[in-house]
């Protein structure tokens, strides 16, 4: 009988290792891009392309930094770099709603007048939610909104990467 036993334990031990290595780890590497709007007069359209990384204290909440890039009108550039907290509500749903919230500094660049391009620092803060979806246990994409200061919005998606 124990015989029988050990071979067994060797399978489900072989089983478990593989099962392991298939779930996703706590970090999370995020990829986004979209649209954001600066509201003064009247919107100041803005392309964003940015990125981040994220490790999960609990399983709804992660946090980590958070670059994004905002190519406006002529030579209109800001950089945001922040760090942000995602509440995951369904983690281990297919789908689940969230909510994001981020602070930290946005860099402003501007041109004026053929001179050298000028900055300028400032706090930043945004909020906002969105949808998480799976689509491989390792990817998933996360349309979301958020409102922030300097006033803008922001609409645009994550692809969400588990190495």
């Amino acid at each position: 009988m124990r015989h029988a036993i050990f071979p067994v334990l060797v399978v489900l031990g072989f089983a478990a290792s593989a099962f392991a290595q298939e779930s996703p780890s706590r970090l999370a590497v995020d990829f986004t891009g979209g649209y954001a709007a600066f509201v003064d007069e009247s919107a100041i359209g803005h392309f964003t392309l940015g990125g981040g990384v994220r490790w999960q204290l609990t399983p709804k909440i992660s946090v980590g930094p958070d670059f994004v890039f905002m190519r406006g009108p002529g030579e209109d550039r800001d950089i945001y770099l922040t760090g942000k907290v995602i509440v995951d509500f369904m983690p281990n749903r297919l789908v689940s709603p969230f909510v994001v919230a981020d602070g930290g500094a946005m860099f402003h660049g501007d041109q004026y007048f053929n001179a050298p391009a000028s900055w300028g620092k400032e706090g930043a803060v945004s909020a906002g939610g969105g949808v998480r979806i799976n689509v491989s246990p390792r990817i998933s994409i996360a349309p979301e909104f958020r409102i922030g200061w300097e006033p803008h919005f922001r609409i645009g998606a994550m692809v969400i990467w588990r190495p």
